[in-house]
């Protein structure tokens, strides 16, 4: 068997070593007519030999970014030889990445009975578990769920490693512990990955949406996302981190209440940005125990394809697409949510050397859990919110109030100072094309002067243009600079006037700068577009009884709000306990 694989053997094995050199040096679409030739010429040969030759072949063609023709090619290795662990190995890692979870967990169970002692194997078969629970609902989800628990703690048992931990972290949130106790150990389990790997992207975003959603601790939230964003190379939620992590910087920086509006929406939660190890089996003699090391070759492919370990290969099945993970408020602004993408590009080769550590490539294996959910914990932003009373804050109930209080009209108080409001313009439509590149530069800006730059620019661009005005409002609210945010919500009014995020911020602003008047008569406006709007009762109200002189309108305004958040809530209480100072 020596000489029959070396270079003076017969043309077969030499063609199977120079296809082999070939994928190891990775050119793989070149290593195709080489292994088909070797595959023809060993047709005689032992199951064993030829299984050996379809494995590499299945090597060159899944390299090549040629799929279909890998699986057929591993699937007639392990009809020669059923033992060939390797082509096991193969065909599991191209069904994670065509989303084909059923057969990667066929696949990896028969790796990981064969390797028992392999972190690899569990490691993997816990992925593909976790993805396929995804996939389903009810009690077999529960099933898939604990399966995959199972098998990141047999990962955890042999050694552990990030992935291991980071996937951990996300099952438990999913426990049916309280949700302090889940919350406690996904905190916990996150923590123990990043000590394994300190730049492990998936870990790091995970644990800052878990503290920012679930554990309340938006500051140290905001410490990981600068973490996550600060990655190089980039990693593939750059940009929607991005626009958490400002917003959420915006947040702490301005006193908020809690109610639902517009903001970013958190990315979903990450299992995953590694690549399992490619092995090949190049005698089949030898029993071999440990995989080989590291060849990453990325694909992205989401098709999906129904593999089964005992059957031909049936049709391909629809592709999994994941449904959107919750946003942290109702978007008016769009958010992206990318699906449920592909789990890494892996395949192996099977040698005699020790197992290598997986090394992170940074795909897109995102998902967010979505099994016996927590309860939601109050969601914290900025137009929601600036309101100074954040003890008022509170979750609107579910059923609707029988009647929604309408507040009185303002009136004028003439000493007390006014707004001068700027003289009606209609704005004459320019480049929006131009006006929208501009205004997503901004957004990416490495500070905030250049941003709030490019937002100007963006105005000038189209003065009909909603967004830019808004952004550059808001950052300039960020920077203090309230005459610049009165301009710019003003405008961004004249194009949207019925907003209710720039139509508060731009009430906000005005009660900022002492114009506690006209901040009442534009908080009446949005209160009669948007009756439900809770921050805008308590922020009249707060303008009525300290800045106005009007206790009972402001009494009016706190029994409104009262009427739309839960009653059992602790603002709640604070609203009554006012009330009842102030009969």
């Amino acid at each position: 068997m020596v000489t029959f694989f070396t270079a003076c053997g017969p043309a077969g094995p030499r063609d199977l070593r120079k296809g082999e050199r070939l994928i190891d040096s990775g050119r793989c679409a070149d290593a195709i007519p080489v292994l088909s030739e070797g595959v023809e010429l060993l047709r005689g040969s032992p199951p064993k030999v030829q299984a050996v030759a379809w494995n590499l072949l299945g090597l060159a063609y899944h390299g090549a970014g040629r799929p279909d023709a890998a699986q057929r090619a591993y699937w007639q290795a392990l009809t020669l030889d059923r033992g060939l662990w390797a082509a096991d190995y193969n065909l599991g890692c191209l069904c994670l990445e065509r989303t084909n979870y059923a057969g990667g967990v066929d696949c990896f169970t028969a790796y990981a009975t064969a390797h028992p002692k392999d972190i690899n194997g569990f490691v993997l078969l816990g992925r593909a578990n976790l993805y396929l629970a995804m996939e389903r609902a009810g009690s077999e989800r529960s099933r898939l769920m604990d399966n995959a628990r199972r098998d990141f703690e047999k990962a955890e048992q042999l050694g552990g490693t990030a992935e291991s931990a980071n996937a951990l972290g996300l099952i438990s949130l999913q426990s049916r512990a309280s949700r302090a106790e889940a919350v406690k150990n996904s905190v916990g389990f996150l923590k123990r990955a990043l000590q394994r790997d300190a730049h492990y992207a998936p870990a790091i975003l995970n644990l800052a949406i878990v503290l920012q959603r679930y554990a309340d601790e938006p500051r140290e939230a905001l410490d990981r996302y600068h973490e996550y964003l600060a990655l190089q190379p980039a990693p593939p939620q750059i940009a929607e981190v991005g626009k958490v992590a400002r917003q959420l910087d915006l947040d702490l920086r301005i006193t908020i209440t809690s109610h639902p509006t517009e903001h970013p929406s958190l990315p979903p939660l990450v299992i995953t940005n590694t690549s399992p190890p490619r092995q090949v089996q190049p005698a089949p003699e030898k029993p071999v125990s440990k995989p080989a090391p590291v060849v990453v070759v990325e694909t992205r492919k989401t098709e999906t394809l129904a593999v089964s370990t005992s059957a031909p290969v049936p049709p391909p099945a629809p592709a999994f697409r994941k449904p959107p993970a919750p946003a942290v408020a109702p978007p008016s602004k769009p958010s992206v949510n990318p699906p449920l993408s592909n789990p890494p590009a892996a395949t192996i080769k099977q040698t005699v050397s020790a197992p290598a550590q997986e090394n992170p490539t940074l795909p897109d294996n995102l998902v967010e859990p979505t099994g016996t959910p927590l309860p939601e914990p109050q969601k914290n932003t900025f137009t929601q919110k600036i309101n100074p009373l954040k003890w008022f804050a509170g979750k609107p109930k579910k059923e609707e109030p029988a009647e929604l209080q309408q507040p009185p009209p303002v009136a004028e108080n003439l000493n007390i100072e006014r707004y001068s409001y700027p003289l009606p313009v209609t704005p004459i439509p320019g480049n929006r094309k131009l006006a929208e590149q501009l205004t997503d530069q901004g957004h990416h800006a490495a500070s905030r002067a250049e941003a709030m730059r490019d937002y100007q620019n963006a105005i000038k661009a189209d003065p009909t243009y909603f967004d830019p005005g808004m952004a550059l409002g808001l950052a300039a609210i960020d920077a203090r600079e309230y005459t610049a945010a009165l301009d710019a919500l003003s405008q961004a009014l004249a194009n949207q006037g019925n907003s209710a995020d720039a139509r508060y911020a731009f009430a906000w602003v005005l009660g900022k700068q002492g114009y506690f008047q006209d901040a009442a008569n534009e908080l009446s406006k949005l209160i009669r577009t948007h009756p439900r709007e809770i921050r805008a009762y308590l922020l009249l109200g707060n303008y009525y009884a300290d800045n106005l002189g009007r206790p009972k309108l402001a009494r009016d305004q706190y029994n409104t709000a009262l009427s739309l958040i839960d009653p059992h809530s602790e603002q709640a209480g604070a609203i009554r306990k006012w009330l009842e100072q102030h009969p």
